[in-house]
C-alpha cells in the first residue's frame, strides 16, 4: 500500500544549524507555518473522496445516463419542463412514486457498492501522502537554532561571522517585522493571482522584511531537495508557502531556476569529466557516458549563487550544503533529479516506444525546437525543476507540433509529445473538410434546435450529416486508438523510464490528446503512482464524464484537474456516437460529484472542435495558467473575450464571455 514513485527514499540525516541565520521564534513560527499548510493540503487530498454521489437520471437499462445531467440543469435554470414522457432514452422519475423509491434504494446499493474501489485508492493515496508529510516535517523540525544570547565564546558566537546573528534576534533587517504576535495574513498581497490560487495560512512571517522571506523560501526548497526528490506534492508546499509569506510567483520561480540550473551543471560535469578518463582495460578514453564519484562541493554551491552577496540570502557554503544534504555531494542524485542517467538514455526509451506506436518522440520547445534524446543536448539555462509536457489531438496543415504550443513560457522545461503524426493530420484534414461542408452548415441549425444531448440520447442525427460521416469517422477511430496507446507510452515513460527524472510534471492537450492523457493518468492511478503529476488540463475531452473516473484520475494529480469543455461542440458529441455514451462525455458538460475539478466552459467555438487549436492559448489564459508569453499570444491571436467560466471550487469568481474569432 502507499505504493509510489520514492515512497521508500529515506530524508538524509545531515544536521542543518541555522544559528546566527534564523531566530528561535522564527524557526518555529516557520515549522508550525509547514505543518498547517501540509495539514490543509492531507484535506485536499482527501476530501474529494467524500464528495456527494451524484445520481444520474435512469435510462431504459436501468442504468444512470450521466448525459442527462446537463438536460436537468438547463431544466432547472429555464424553469421548463424540457424533459417529458420519452423524449429521450430515460424519463425523469417521479420522486414521490413508490416504484420510483424502490427503484432508487436499489441504485444507490450499487453505487455504494461501485464506489468501494475507490475507497481502497483513497486509503493508499493518503499512506502516500502521509509518508512524504513526516518525512518533510522530520526535516524541517531537524533545523538546528540555537539561543545567541547564551553565546559568550567570542564576538561572533562559536567561531561564526556576525553576518545574520543580530539581524535574527530582531526578526529582520534593520528590525522591521516580528516573528511572534497573532497570526493573521496580508493585507496587501503581493500576488493577487497567486494568493486567489492559493489562500494565505494566518502566521506571523509575512510580516518580515522580505528579504528574510525569501531567505525562508530558499530554506524550505533547499530542505525539500534533501528529501532526494522533487515531487508535486514538495512544488505545491512551495506555492502555498510563497503565497502564505506574501511573496510573488516570480520570487518563486526565479529561486527554483537558479537552483536547477546549479545542480544540473554540476551534474552534467560530473559525467562530462567520468566519461573523459581513461578505460581501465583498453587504456584509451570511454565512450560511455557514467556518473557517479563525488562531486566539487564548493563548484556546486558556487553554480547555484549559494554563499554569495548576490543571491546567498544569508546562506554560508556549509550551512547550505547541510541544508541540501547528500545531493550536494552526490552527482548521481543530481542527475537522477532531472532524468540523466546513462543507463535510461531518451533514445534508448524511444526506441522500445517505437515497438508499439509508429510515431513518438519528445519534442524540446525552445526557439529553434529539437526531438529530444541526449540529455546533454539541453542547455542548462533552459532546466528547470517543473516539467510541463503538451499533446496535440489533430494538426492541420498550417501547424506543427512545435508551432502550436509556442506561446508556452520558458518557467517550465517545456515539451511537446509528437505521436502519430500521420494520423493526426489525417484528422485534422478530415474536421476541416466536414466544417467546411453545407451539411454540416444545416446539421449545425438542427442540433442547436434540439441541444446536442437531446440528440445523442435519442440518436436522431441529421441525414445529411450522416451521409458525409465516413469521411471523419475512420480517421477518429484511428485516432482513439491511437491516443489510447500514445497514453500508455507517456505513464511508461513517466514511471518506468522516469524521462522526467524526479521531478514534477504538468500535463495539457485537446481533443486526441486530453484522450491521450486520460489513458496516460488511469494507468498511474492503477501502478499507484503517486506525486509523479503537479497539474493536468484536458480541453475538448472524448472520454468519460463520470464521477469515479474524475476522482480516480485527482488521486494522481496533486495540483489542478481541469476539464475545459463546450455544449456547443456539436463535431466532439458526433465523433463520440458510436462509444459508450451512458458515462457522459467530458469535452461536453461539466464534471459533477467530484470535489476538487474545475470546470471550465467556452460557449462559443466558430470552428466547432476544430477551434480549440487556436484557442488554446486564450484558454490557459482565462483559467489562470502561468505559463505563457502574454506577448507572443497576443500577437498570433489578439483577445477577443473570455469563456464563461464555471468552477465547482473556483479559485476566482466565476467570469463571463465569449470567445468571437
Amino acid at each position: 500500500m502507499g505504493r509510489g514513485r520514492g515512497s521508500g527514499h529515506q530524508p538524509a540525516r545531515r544536521p542543518a544549524d541555522l544559528t546566527g541565520i534564523i531566530s528561535i521564534a522564527e524557526k518555529n513560527a516557520f515549522v508550525s507555518l509547514v505543518n498547517t499548510i501540509t495539514d490543509n493540503m492531507q484535506k485536499d487530498v482527501s476530501n474529494p473522496f467524500d464528495s456527494l454521489p451524484v445520481r444520474p437520471v435512469l435510462g431504459d437499462n436501468g442504468q444512470g445516463q450521466w448525459l442527462s445531467l446537463p438536460l436537468l440543469r438547463h431544466q432547472d435554470e429555464n424553469k421548463e419542463n424540457i424533459l417529458t414522457g420519452k423524449t429521450f432514452r430515460g424519463n425523469i422519475p417521479d420522486t414521490y412514486s413508490t416504484t420510483h423509491t424502490k427503484t432508487h434504494h436499489a441504485v444507490e446499493t450499487e453505487e455504494n457498492a461501485r464506489f468501494q474501489p475507490l475507497g481502497e485508492l483513497k486509503k493508499e493515496t493518503l499512506v502516500f501522502f502521509r509518508k512524504w508529510k513526516s518525512s518533510v516535517l522530520q526535516r524541517f523540525t531537524e533545523i538546528n537554532v540555537n539561543d545567541m544570547t547564551a553565546e559568550t565564546s567570542g564576538p561572533y558566537g562559536r567561531g561564526r561571522s556576525d553576518r545574520g546573528v543580530y539581524r535574527a534576534a530582531r526578526g529582520g533587517r534593520g528590525g522591521r517585522g516580528s516573528s511572534t504576535g497573532p497570526h493573521s495574513v496580508p493585507t496587501r498581497h503581493k500576488d493577487s493571482k497567486l494568493a486567489a490560487r492559493h489562500p494565505p495560512v494566518p502566521n506571523t512571517l509575512w510580516s518580515l522584511h522580505p528579504d528574510r522571506r525569501e531567505l525562508l523560501l530558499h530554506i524550505a526548497l533547499l530542505i525539500l531537495l534533501s528529501l532526494q526528490d522533487y515531487k508535486a506534492n514538495s512544488r505545491l508546499l512551495l506555492l502555498k508557502l510563497t503565497s502564505s509569506l506574501n511573496l510573488s510567483f516570480e520570487t518563486y520561480q526565479s529561486g527554483e531556476a537558479q537552483v536547477a540550473q546549479g545542480l544540473v551543471r554540476a551534474a552534467l560535469d560530473a559525467l562530462l569529466e567520468d566519461a573523459a578518463k581513461p578505460d581501465e582495460e583498453t587504456g584509451g578514453p570511454k565512450f560511455k557516458m557514467v556518473l557517479g564519484g563525488p562531486v566539487n562541493l564548493t563548484a556546486v554551491l558556487k553554480y547555484v549563487r549559494i554563499g554569495t552577496r548576490q543571491r546567498g540570502l544569508g546562506l554560508s557554503t556549509i550551512t547550505a550544503a547541510s541544508l541540501l544534504g547528500t545531493m550536494a555531494e552526490n552527482a548521481v542524485l543530481m542527475g537522477s533529479l532531472f532524468g540523466i542517467n546513462p543507463a535510461k538514455l531518451p533514445s534508448k526509451m524511444l526506441v522500445t516506444f517505437a515497438r508499439d506506436i509508429q510515431d513518438f518522440a519528445f519534442v524540446r520547445l525552445c526557439k529553434d525546437p529539437y526531438n529530444y534524446d541526449d540529455v546533454t543536448m539541453l542547455e542548462v539555462s533552459h532546466r528547470r525543476l517543473h516539467v510541463l509536457v503538451a499533446l496535440s489531438g489533430f494538426l492541420t496543415d498550417s501547424k506543427d507540433v512545435a508551432e502550436t504550443w509556442k506561446f508556452l513560457n520558458s518557467q517550465s522545461e517545456l515539451y511537446a509529445i509528437q505521436w502519430e503524426h500521420a494520423a493526426l493530420t489525417n484528422l485534422g484534414s478530415a474536421l476541416e473538410t466536414v466544417i467546411k461542408s453545407t451539411a454540416w452548415e444545416s446539421a449545425k441549425k438542427e442540433i442547436a434546435s434540439k441541444s446536442i444531448f437531446k440528440t445523442l440520447m435519442t440518436s436522431a442525427w441529421p441525414q445529411p450529416l450522416l451521409r458525409i460521416s465516413k469521411i471523419v469517422d475512420n480517421a477518429w477511430s484511428v485516432g482513439m486508438v491511437r491516443a489510447e496507446k500514445a497514453g500508455a507510452m507517456l505513464a511508461d515513460a513517466l514511471m518506468r523510464h522516469k524521462f522526467q527524472g524526479e521531478r514534477p510534471v504538468s500535463l495539457i492537450g485537446y481533443s486526441l490528446g486530453a484522450r491521450a492523457i486520460y489513458a496516460c493518468l488511469m494507468v498511474l492511478a492503477e501502478r499507484r503512482q503517486f506525486g509523479v503529476v503537479d497539474s493536468v488540463v484536458m480541453i475538448g475531452a472524448p472520454f468519460p464524464a463520470e464521477s469515479r473516473v474524475w476522482l480516480t484520475m485527482k488521486s494522481v494529480v496533486s495540483g489542478r484537474l481541469v476539464n475545459v469543455y463546450s455544449e456547443n461542440d456539436y463535431i466532439l458529441g458526433f465523433l463520440y456516437r458510436s462509444c459508450n455514451l451512458q458515462f457522459g462525455i467530458a469535452g461536453l458538460q461539466e464534471i459533477q460529484g467530484a470535489d476538487g475539478v474545475e470546470n471550465h466552459c467556452v460557449e462559443a467555438l466558430p470552428k466547432g472542435h476544430l477551434s480549440y487549436s487556436s484557442l488554446t492559448d486564450h484558454i490557459l489564459q482565462s483559467i489562470g495558467w502561468e505559463d505563457f508569453h502574454v506577448q507572443v499570444l497576443n500577437k498570433e491571436n489578439p483577445p477577443r473575450g473570455i469563456p464563461r467560466t464555471t468552477s465547482q471550487n473556483p479559485p476566482n469568481p466565476p467570469r463571463r464571455g465569449r470567445y468571437r474569432r
